[in-house]
């Protein structure tokens, strides 16, 4: 022990000699365990246990009561779910004239009186339902809370910011986002229901939430869908209370079962599966990439280290030390710097989050739970930290123990040697993972191509040695700066490899994942369905109600042309009357089709129609229109050209036929715009049905509706009916997703990171060889030239090096994910839905970020943190 506490004393005091270095390690080291503390809290913090969200659920009550029917359920702990309660047959099951009977407020209190006692009390509650306020527009929509928030027991649950809460049924408290200030009078349903805002509200969890705070029944057309009351008075509701009342299909959240559930309480829990293989194989890559990283940036530094302070090394090898003292002294400054890292970040970590909590809230409206630390997975984290410290200095220390005194006594520098079988391994290595991402994922899907990544970039880690001295031997062709620094980073290996290898580890991950999303994003833009031209819209009218809503469109957008789309319904039309007979339905015989999604069914009209729904003017189309003849989409060609009308409806579950007119002049248009067919209005009157609105249509040639005016185009249009609905088609997302930028900008702080590291070292290793050049007569600015020429080799190297290493895994994660199977068609005539191969995007943008954009700005950050004077020091003959 005392040889430890000597080797523990001279790691402390060589880091606070070495302090750059001491910051570059502990950086290096407590940033990952920042990151990971951080997150665990941050995720902690932000996930609301039932424990935590009971005031915001109950307030002060005792517990919360649901009608979730008559029948018995057994529900979990915490009122989160229910399910039906097995072998309840007979005793306190519900009758069959009381099954769909909901709870009402009297019998409540009659059974919590039952049970609790007298003194309890209870207050309804209402939450679930929606209230339309009346606007200048039209309406707008909020969450609908039926409570008393003046009685104590409903504390916590809503919070009052301005006024006060409601007193009587004829006043409301808004969410002050609705813009509603507090005495106004409002309209409250579609009835004409009004009420006085007496109050401004806000949920504490969703400062942002539009909410409309009225006491219970006081807005009948916003029913709770499963009623509730607040209990006070009652005790602690014990879990047999919960499960006596569960015995009438009452499910109960109880402050007292929540805050200590009893062992038979959460053993009762809903069926679920099992834990995440795939999700822990993931954390466990993960863990494996960190220290990896920690590893590889971490060593040259101790490698570096162990350099300066051979000669003392070698002293203590001449007093009699051996090869494990030696090697206990280099591992003493990982225990020192991980262990120091480790805390360091750790607390950074708890501090960040600290912070972020009032700054998510502020900024952003997002409202963190309770400040909640998991200390285990803190501990687990820095322990880590301090291993990956350790583990760091490994390798540094097993070279301490086999270096050469005399040489080291002397001043005289050991070269470094590659181990000769581990290139021809790394190749081994990477063919292997090739293979597992080409093959492996027919079998494996994701999982194969994360092996076949795995082995790839743990291939190019075992060669890249040689790949540095490799580049070395080219070098020749180079200017002198550039030739200088890469054969330095050629001899001196062992601190130049780790640092590339782990940029190109970084790379690699960050190809892999770049390509997979930009493949994904892709399948989905290209699966996307545009069912109108894109930049055109549409808006929906209820019936009777076109010219109205014409008129308020018109005053919405002046100047702009509408355009009514008059339909003959087709056999998935929405019917509206009891006598199905009344609806007739109108098919254009077509001969057999893909199944194909629809958004109108039979448009009567001419050019301008064809023109709003094709997004472009069409000649032929509008010729045959002119010519009286029906367009029918999607369609083979039509045998004479002629198609017959069939007329039906549907009654008793099966179709009836009133009639086919036939012979009707039409043409057969391949194209689909999502219509079954254009009707001229002399076709329409042959088929003898009448056609109705169903929509407004606005021209992208006439004018392209903003996202404002579609929120003013919704409001007004809720003003006329509750499913009105304002579409603009604007296509799929055109923009790279922001997984990407996170990605890109990853990628570039670890490698810039990395090639800082590098040059940092690179510059504190080479001072002997700085000091030759100045005694050679080499110009100041030689030293930051050869920086330059130092910074963009490592990132260079690293960065394409990564990015070829991560392109086959990419490709291989993209296969799986990306293809999507045909479904084949069904018994009951359902046709088959085609599916498709595997689609791939290669980011090349982002590539080019990580693979030229970031060695530049290496190569300017060294330029500029580098000084020009050349030091003028002593160096011992070799």
């Amino acid at each position: 022990m005392s040889g430890r506490r000597a080797a523990l004393r001279l790691a402390r005091r060589d880091a606070l000699r070495a302090k750059g270095r001491t910051a570059l390690v502990v950086c290096m080291i407590g940033l990952p365990v920042m990151a990971v503390v951080a997150l665990a809290v941050l995720f902690k913090t932000g996930d609301w246990s039932p424990r935590e969200s009971l005031p915001y659920e109950i307030g002060a009550a005792d517990a919360r009561l649901t009608g979730a029917g008559r029948a018995p359920v057994q529900q979990t702990f915490d009122d989160q779910g229910f399910s039906s309660a097995p072998g309840t047959s007979g005793g306190d099951a519900a009758s069959a004239d009381d099954a769909g009977r909901p709870w009402t407020t009297p019998e409540i209190t009659r059974r919590v009186a039952a049970a609790f006692g007298p003194s309890a009390r209870v207050r309804p509650l209402e939450t679930g339902g929606r209230v339309a306020l009346k606007t200048a527009r039209g309406y707008r929509a909020a969450d609908h809370i039926g409570l008393d928030l003046r009685d104590p027991m409903a504390r916590g649950i809503l919070e009052i910011t301005g006024g006060r809460a409601p007193a009587k049924p004829g006043e409301v408290a808004l969410a002050p986002s609705l813009g509603f200030p507090v005495g106004a009078t409002v309209q409250i349903d579609r009835a004409g229901t009004t009420a006085q805002v007496v109050g401004h509200v806000r949920d504490p969890r969703e400062p942002g939430k539009a909410v409309a705070l009225t006491l219970p029944g006081a807005v009948p057309g916003a029913p709770s869908p499963r009623p509730q009351w607040l209990v006070a008075g009652a005790g602690p509701v014990t879990w047999d209370a919960v499960t006596a009342l569960n015995k009438s299909g009452i499910t109960v959240l109880s402050r007292a079962v929540v805050s200590d559930p009893p062992p038979q309480a959460r053993a009762v829990t809903e069926e679920g599966g099992g834990p995440d293989g795939a999700a822990a194989a993931t954390v466990a890559m993960a863990v494996a990439i960190v220290v990896l990283e920690v590893v590889l940036l971490a060593g040259p530094a101790f490698a570096v280290g162990v350099r300066r302070q051979r000669h003392r090394l070698a002293l203590v090898a001449a007093c009699g030390g051996d090869a494990r003292h030696l090697r206990t002294i280099v591992l003493a400054g990982g225990v020192v710097l991980g262990g120091a890292a480790a805390v360091a970040g750790a607390l950074l970590g708890l501090l960040v989050v600290a912070a972020a909590k009032p700054l998510a809230k502020a900024y952003f409206g997002v409202v963190l739970g309770p400040y909640e630390v998991p200390w285990t997975l803190v501990g687990l984290t820095m322990l880590l930290g301090a291993g990956s410290g350790v583990l760091a200095a490994l390798v540094p220390a097993l070279q301490a123990a086999r270096m050469d005194v005399v040489a080291a006594l002397a001043g005289r520098r050991e070269a470094g040697r590659a181990r000769r079988g581990w290139p021809a391994a790394g190749a081994v290595l990477v063919l292997a993972g090739i293979a597992a991402c080409l093959f492996g994922t027919a079998a494996l899907h994701e999982l194969g191509a994360a092996l076949g990544a795995a082995a790839i970039v743990l291939g190019c880690v075992m060669a890249t040695p040689w790949l540095v001295g490799a580049a070395g031997r080219g070098a020749r062709w180079l200017p002198l700066p550039l030739r200088l620094a890469v054969r330095d980073g050629a001899r001196n290996r062992g601190r130049a490899a780790p640092v590339v290898a782990a940029i190109m580890a970084a790379v690699a991950g960050i190809t892999v994942f770049a390509i997979g999303v930009a493949s994904d994003a892709r399948q989905e833009r290209l699966d996307y369905e545009a069912t109108l031209p894109l930049g055109s819209a549409t808006v929906s009218t209820p019936p009777g109600r076109a010219d109205a809503v014409k008129a308020a469109v018109e005053r919405e957008l002046p100047g702009v042309p509408v355009l009514p789309l008059r339909v003959l319904p087709g056999e998935g039309a929405v019917c509206g009357q009891a006598d199905t007979a009344k609806c007739p339905a109108v098919a254009f015989a077509a001969g057999p089709a893909p199944t194909r999604t629809i958004r109108f069914d039979n448009v009567v009209g001419g050019a301008r129609e064809a023109r709003m729904l094709l997004g472009r003017d069409d000649p032929a189309v509008t010729a045959a229109l002119a010519a009286g003849k029906v367009v029918v989409f999607a369609s083979r060609p039509l045998p004479g050209g002629t198609t017959t009308a069939a007329v039906t409806y549907w009654k008793d579950d099966r179709q009836h036929t009133l009639r086919k007119v036939r012979g009707i002049p039409a043409v057969a248009v391949p194209e689909d715009p999502h219509v079954q067919a254009i009707v001229p209005p002399s076709a329409a009157a042959r088929v003898g049905v009448p056609a109705r609105t169903e929509a407004l249509g606005i021209d992208r040639a006439d004018h392209r509706v903003t996202r404002a005016e579609q929120a003013r185009l919704a409001e007004v249009v809720a003003g006329f009916s509750a499913d009105g609905a304002v579409y603009v088609e604007r296509g799929p997302s055109r923009s790279r997703p922001p997984m990407l930028l996170a990605l890109a900008v990853a990628g570039a702080v670890l490698a810039f990171g990395g090639t800082m590291i590098a040059t940092g070292l690179a510059a504190a290793d080479a001072r002997p060889d700085l000091a030759t050049l100045a005694a050679i007569g080499a110009r100041p600015r030689t030293r930051r030239a050869l920086a330059m020429g130092q910074a963009g080799f490592v990132a260079v190297l690293g960065c394409w090096l990564g990015i070829a290493a991560g392109f086959v895994p990419g490709v291989a994660v993209a296969r799986p994910l990306t293809a999507v199977a045909t479904i084949p068609a069904r018994p009951d005539g359902t046709p088959a839905v085609p599916g498709h191969g595997p689609t791939l995007d290669v980011p090349w943008p982002i590539l080019l970020i990580v693979g030229v954009a970031v060695p530049l700005l290496a190569v300017l950050a060294a330029a500029v943190f580098t000084r020009r004077g050349l030091p003028l020091t002593h160096r011992p003959a070799d």
